[in-house]
């Protein structure tokens, strides 16, 4: 326990202050209980990624993200930067941003005494990254209706006082009306799809958005990456299909195909978005690669699984 150096990096923005304040109190129980602690906190937009890497460069051995799946994307980027995509630092999550879909995934607690528990005592999990470019992901990617919803959400567009699942509800409906479906090829291991499509998620976790199982039989460290293609349907039919995706039901429809692939090659006729972790990430054309056990995860000491556990 002692032999190791945590770095707490924490948005004083998630949680509405929540995150900042957990940090400090999980850092102080943490003081109490022998460990060395170091607390710092963002201020801009950036400032994870480049703490998390300065860490890691540094010798911590444990780096500890401090609010939602955004501050967790920098966090990762960062150490996987410092590594030169190798990284040997356990990462840490202390949750409390809106959505926290890694967390769930990794059936994480956000009670602030079973944080503590996982940071001095859990085991690390190998877990799977997505990779586009140089940066990587946890969850799902986004191309097309929903990488517009999360460029509407990030904007800020949805009314102040929604937040998470229903501001990004609120989202679909103000983006479905002028919608129009989009030209792509895909080629992957499920071989080559070319037409238009509504859109394309490529998932590493089973959700996004705080509820929407858009890739519900995803999973964190099976080497691969599940994709959920939507092909074009009329408006009222994909307010329909909406609802089925907290359930993962959506699946069922006979205008979505599911697909497992270890990367994913992108081409359309015009620049098309790709978002990760609810972050615009890059342009098409562009390359989604699955990155098996990239970096491990400190969860609970029951998930003693061997697939949960680090080698």
């Amino acid at each position: 326990m002692t032999q190791d150096s945590w770095e707490f990096i924490a948005n004083p923005i998630a949680g509405k202050g929540r995150a900042l304040a957990l940090a400090r109190r999980v850092a102080q129980t943490m003081e109490e209980n022998g460990a060395t602690v170091s607390v710092q906190v963002t201020e801009a937009k950036g400032d994870a990624e480049r703490m998390a890497r300065a860490a890691v460069e540094s010798g911590a051995t444990r780096v500890v993200a401090c609010g939602g799946d955004g501050t967790v994307h920098e966090v990762v980027n960062g150490m996987m930067a410092a590594s030169d995509g190798a990284t040997n630092t356990v990462l840490g999550i202390i949750p409390s941003g809106r959505c926290n879909d890694l967390v769930f995934a990794l059936n994480l607690s956000r009670d602030s005494n079973a944080v503590t528990e996982t940071l001095l005592h859990g085991v690390p999990r190998s877990i799977d990254l997505g990779r586009i470019g140089d940066r990587y992901y946890t969850t799902v990617a986004t191309l097309g209706f929903d990488s517009e919803v999360a460029q509407y959400v990030d904007e800020g567009r949805p009314p102040s006082f929604l937040r998470g699942t229903l501001a990004y509800l609120y989202g679909v409906l103000a983006t479905l009306f002028k919608y129009k479906s989009r030209w792509v090829s895909l080629k992957g291991d499920f071989g080559r799809f070319e037409g238009d499509i509504y859109m394309a998620a490529t998932g590493n976790t089973t959700r996004y958005g705080g509820r929407m199982k858009v890739t519900p039989s995803a999973s964190l460290d099976d080497g691969l990456l599940d994709l959920c293609l939507v092909r074009p349907v009329p408006r009222r039919t994909f307010l329909r299909m909406v609802p089925k995706a907290f359930s993962g039901k959506h699946v069922n429809h006979p205008a979505v195909t599911m697909a497992l692939t270890r990367s994913l090659e992108i081409e359309s006729r015009e620049p098309l978005w790709l978002w990760a972790d609810g972050e615009q990430i890059t342009q098409t054309p562009a390359t989604i690669q699955v990155v098996p056990h990239a970096i491990s995860v400190l969860v609970p000491k029951d998930q003693t699984t061997a697939s949960q556990e680090a080698p």
